[in-house]
């Protein structure tokens, strides 16, 4: 995978699942480990107002294509094609073909618990060695006790910046596991919340269709027509030169 720059911000070319997998697999196996960060148009600008997150996003070892943001400013930008993925899924199958331990942190403690079964039933290869939802009181002793457990990958289902933030501290204590900020895709493995229609997302209209099912979420749409209107001028800024 080639690593490329949107607007400053990391995220990697991805032309294949088998590759991304590939590269995951690696990751374990060497005992390197490091956090993941889905890339979309949101993270894209916030890579440029806040210098806590830029900090968090350059140490990522997986910059990762989550949103059409990602695709459309790697197409615009630098003229490639990349697929959007859907990265936890991605994780579950390579976890599941390659007998990987897993930690399941985060949500409420419904899906959470449902969410080990859903695992254990779909994805027999994984050894899901423990579980804690997002409503825990000492980040120390989760931590200890998730260092004990000695999972390969740690799903982490808190919402962004959150997710990431929690991410690394984690890794600095153990820094040879895998861990990925998964958002709300515990709610989708459980069947809470159902994602947008092959269509929607073939068409880079994901955004519309949660717009129009969660209406509250106007505000943080605002976001794209500015993003899109940034892209056009570090295009035209790159062809003058």
């Amino acid at each position: 995978m080639k690593k490329y720059y949107i607007l400053g911000a990391p995220c990697y070319q991805v032309n294949s699942v088998k590759v991304v997998k590939g590269f995951i697999k690696g990751l374990i196996n060497s005992g390197k480990g490091g956090y993941s960060v889905a890339i979309n148009a949101e993270k894209i600008m916030m890579y440029s107002e806040d210098a806590k997150f830029k900090t968090i996003l350059d140490n990522s070892v997986l910059p990762i294509p989550d949103g059409s943001g990602a695709t459309i400013g790697m197409k615009i930008l630098h003229s490639v094609n990349s697929l959007k993925l859907d990265f936890p899924k991605i994780i579950f199958e390579c976890a599941n073909e390659n007998n990987f331990s897993f930690f399941i942190l985060g949500a409420e403690e419904k899906v959470n618990k449902n969410a080990e079964m859903v695992i254990n039933q779909k994805y027999s290869g994984i050894n899901v060695v423990g579980r804690q939802n997002g409503y825990f009181e000492d980040e120390s002793i989760l931590f200890k006790q998730i260092k004990l457990l000695k999972p390969q990958i740690v799903m982490i289902a808190l919402g962004s910046p959150k997710q990431e933030e929690l991410a690394v501290r984690l890794h600095m204590l153990i820094p040879s596991a895998l861990l990925i900020g998964c958002g709300g895709a515990l709610n989708i493995l459980t069947g809470e919340v159902k994602r947008a229609p092959r269509f929607f997302q073939d068409n880079h209209l994901e955004w519309f269709y949660r717009l129009a099912k969660e209406p509250f979420r106007f505000k943080r749409q605002l976001i794209l027509p500015i993003f899109l209107g940034r892209l056009i001028i570090e295009k035209i800024k790159i062809k003058s030169i």
